[in-house]
Order: C-alpha cells, then structure tokens, then sequence
C-alpha cells in the first residue's frame, strides 16, 4: 500500500484535517480547563509536584512506541500485513521491558528520593507502558491515512472520560491519586476506542518488517525517550531539589506556557507529519513547511503574549490564591513556550524526511544541556530554573535549524526570522497597546472579567491590525484558516472590520 500524494490533494487533507483537530481540541481544551479549576482548588499544588514525577511514565509509555514503531509505519512510503504484525509484536515487547524497569526504578531511585506517595504514583502508572504498546499502532494506521475526524475524536473521548473519573475521585477525598487514576481511566477508554475504530492483526514476530520499521524506529523510540525526559526532567529536579509544592508550582507554569500553547500547536503539528511525509519531494515539503509553520506562530504567539500580560489577574483568579507563586514562573516560560512552537515544526520536517538519527542526536543533546542548566539554576528559585529553561530553548531552536537546513543554503538566523516575523512584530503592537492598558484597568480596580475582556480585545485588534497592514499573506491565511473552521458569515464581519480599524488608529 503507497499513499504518496500531490500537494495539492495534501493541502486539501491539511484544511479537512484542522478543521477536525481545532474543533475536537478546543473541546478537549474546555473539558480540560474547567477540570483543571476545579481539580487546584481540590487538591494542595505538593500534589501536583508529586503527580508531576508520575507523568514522566506517561509520556515513556505512549511517546516510545508511538514515536518509534508508529512513526516508522507512518513515514514508510509502503507497508505490509507483517509490518502492523510485527510493529504490534516489538510494542508489545518493550511496553513489557519498560514496565519491569520502571517497577525496578521505583525501589531503587524514586522512593529514596521523592518519598513513598511519590513512588506508589509511579508505580501505578506503569499499566501506560502495555496500553501504550497497543495504542501505538491502530493511531499509526489512523495517521497514515490521515483520517483525522477519528482521532481528534478518540481524543476528545478520552480526556473526557479522563475529566470525569479524576474530578469524581478527587471529590471523594483523593489528591495525586485522583490525578493518576483518571488519567488511566482516560488512557483505557482511547485503547479501547482505537481497537475498534481501527482493526489491527494480531502481534506475530515478523523479522524482516520488524528490521524495516526498526532502522527508522528504533532511532525515533530512543529520540522520544531523550524527548521526554526533556519535558519531564525538570519537575524531577526541581521536586528533588525544591520539594514538592515548588515543582507544583513550576508544573502549574510550564502547563500553561509551554504545554498548553503545545496543545494549540498539535493541532499543525499531529497533521504536519503524516502530511509531509505524504509530499512529492524535499522542494514540495519545505514550501508546506513554510506555510504551516507561519501560520502556526500567527495562530499562537499572541496567546503566548497576552498569557505574559494577564498572568498575575488570571492565574489566582482561575486557580486559586494558593498558585499566585506560579505566576513569574508562567510569565518567564512563554520565552520557553514560543521556542517550543517552532521547534516541534522542525521536528515534524525531519521525521517525515526519515531523518530520525538527526533527531536522536538533537533530543539527547537537548535534554543533557537543558538537565544540566535547571540543576544549575535549581538552587536558585524557581524564577532562575525558568530563566535557564527559556536560555536553553532558544539555544537550541538555532540547532534545530542548523541540522533541518543542513543541505540547503539559506542562512539560518534569516530562515528563523522569515517563519516567525509576522507573529513576532505583531505581538510588538499588541503588547504596546494592550499593557498600559492592563496597567490602567489594574490601577481602576475594575471586575476580573471585564480586565480580561478589554485587554484580550483591545490587543487582539492592535495584533491584527499590523498582520494585515505589515504581512498581507499571513493575515490571509489566518482569515482562510478561520474560514474553514468557523461559519462563514461571522468571519466576513469580523475581517472586514479590521482594516477599518487600522486605517482609524493611523
């Protein structure tokens, strides 16, 4: 079975796919954003630092397969039966091993070091690692056909389910535990779902598919295990170091800077992969990967920036008095978050090119340099591990574009700055415009809501206003992309409106 598309056809499976992700993630998103509310004013933020250690399991357990085995079933431009054979038999096989180690490293480092709850979490999340062996291979197949309206809906489906078992549970009295627990109550509910939606043969050891998935998987499974010990490393540092309220705290700020933007961004970037891995050639990828990845910081960098302006009104407000300390740590890592959003872009490039070695030796160096800088910066405070972890970012989104344009000739500081100049200047209007504002509506004293309202709206306008008058492209992609998601008529008003207001305010 081929499935090398035109990118024309690609373009098109693009729009159909987004408009699919953008409505099941902004449900997710919802479900999500009210459980989160409600789940900190239940449970004290030292558990959410224990939780924090517990997640690491997680990302293992559906990040390795998914990365290595799914990914290489992705990216093949043809596969077989004995392929989704095999792929099933090695998930299945190193879910078992990564089960076992991580039982293993419960006694031997996480109780020692973070304590007894911790380890009990830990341990009780490692159920992920088989389920996420399954898991990992009906998505590919999903993926590869770039059904997207199924998997943005076993998504949906499964952090609802996963919404209602943690606040159910935590009303019941549980901390860490409710977090843990819905979480598996979630991950069964999409395993379950997956199998149905996409029928898959049984695991049968198939050495010679095995051997074609495994030189381009294995790199990515061991790329996906620097890469979540990346994202995850530093609430074990600063909860061994800090204790944990402090990593609560911290994981409070990474989720919305630097988590929640990349829930945003997985809507381009869970399409951007299968999609180019479908193109033509290396010409026919990087004139997609343009389009998607300026469209992407146009989409998110003025969510980033008005995240930065309102974190000191929004986040006790939504969370509770209690997290006020999380605010600085929030504001500090949308650096960190901005820097994500382009780097996962470059990451989506090179999997689809099958450069999956390139992307091991990026992700170790990554995560050593970044493991080092916030055990460093540790000893500091929260506000210096933040500082270090955005440092280390935008060191190494300038990596990231020296191996992506290793045959090409563009110089790298330019092609950096060509995907992300609209979004960037554009929030320079918006943060002009939309904090002395903040900065009144604070000194007026004015209701929570109202403050939020006048600074998002009144931003939101400077923002695109300058998109249309500075980047007439980005502004009509931006304008295509609402078009294909929201109705028709709404949009027209709304576009038709903001050159009238650019034009007043010069």
């Amino acid at each position: 079975m081929t499935d090398v598309r035109s990118n024309a056809e690609l373009t098109e499976a693009t729009a159909t796919g987004l408009r699919w992700v953008m409505f099941a993630r902004l449900g997710t998103e919802l479900i999500l954003l009210v459980s989160m509310v409600v789940l900190a004013r239940l449970i004290p933020p030292s558990a959410f630092g224990m939780f924090a250690i517990a997640v690491i399991v997680q990302e293992l357990a559906v990040n390795v397969p998914g990365e290595g085995v799914g990914s290489a079933l992705v990216q093949r431009k043809t596969i077989e039966r004995a392929h989704l054979e095999g792929a099933l038999a090695v998930s299945l096989l190193s879910g078992a091993v990564l089960a076992i180690a991580a039982l293993l490293l419960v006694q031997v480092l996480v109780r020692p070091v973070f304590g007894d709850e911790t380890a009990f979490l830990v341990a009780l999340t490692t159920p992920w690692f088989l389920m996420g062996g399954i898991l990992a291979i009906p998505l590919a197949v999903l993926r590869r056909q770039l059904d997207f309206r199924r998997l943005s809906l076993l998504s949906l489906a499964q952090n609802a389910v996963r919404t209602v078992a943690s606040v159910a549970l935590a009303v019941m009295g549980m901390d860490a535990s409710a977090l843990v627990l819905g979480a598996l109550a979630g991950m069964f509910a999409i395993v379950g779902l997956a199998v149905l939606s996409a029928p898959v043969p049984l695991p049968r050891w198939r050495s010679r598919a095995i051997r074609d998935l495994l030189s381009y998987g294995a790199p990515a499974a061991l790329a996906a295990f620097s890469w979540a010990g990346f994202r995850n490393g530093d609430y074990a540092i600063v909860g061994a170091r800090l204790g944990a309220a402090q990593a609560g705290f911290y994981w409070r700020g990474f989720q919305l800077a630097v988590e929640y933007q990349r829930k945003v961004s997985a809507v381009m970037t869970q399409i951007a992969f299968p999609v180019l891995s479908r193109t033509a050639g290396a010409d026919a990828m990087f004139e997609l990967r343009r389009r998607m990845v300026r469209l992407l910081t146009v989409v998110v960098f003025p969510l980033l920036a008005l995240l930065v302006l309102l974190a000191p009104v929004v986040v006790p407000w939504l969370f509770g008095p209690a997290w006020e300390p999380a605010v600085v740590p929030t504001q500090i890592l949308a650096g960190a978050g901005a820097t994500t959003v382009v780097i996962d872009a470059v990451g989506s490039v090179l999997m689809a090119a099958g450069r999956a070695r390139a992307l091991l030796g990026y992700g170790i160096a990554h995560f050593a340099v970044y493991a080092g800088a916030v055990l460093f910066a540790s000893g500091h405070g929260l506000a210096a591990v933040s500082a270090a972890a955005v440092i280390v970012h935008f060191a190494f989104l300038i990596v990231a574009y020296r191996v992506l344009l290793r045959d090409r000739a563009e110089p790298t500081l330019r092609f950096i700055w060509g995907d992300v100049s609209a979004a960037t200047v554009s929030c320079v209007a918006l943060v002009a415009v939309a904090w002395p504002t903040g900065v009144a509506l604070e000194v007026a004293a004015v209701p929570v809501i109202v403050h939020i309202a006048l600074v998002c709206g009144i931003g939101s306008v400077a923002y695109l206003a300058t998109l249309r008058i500075g980047f007439v492209q980005d502004y009509r992609d931006l304008i295509r992309l609402v078009r294909r998601v929201l109705p028709a008529r709404p949009v027209r008003a709304a576009a038709r409106r903001v050159p009238v207001l650019a034009g007043r305010s010069s």
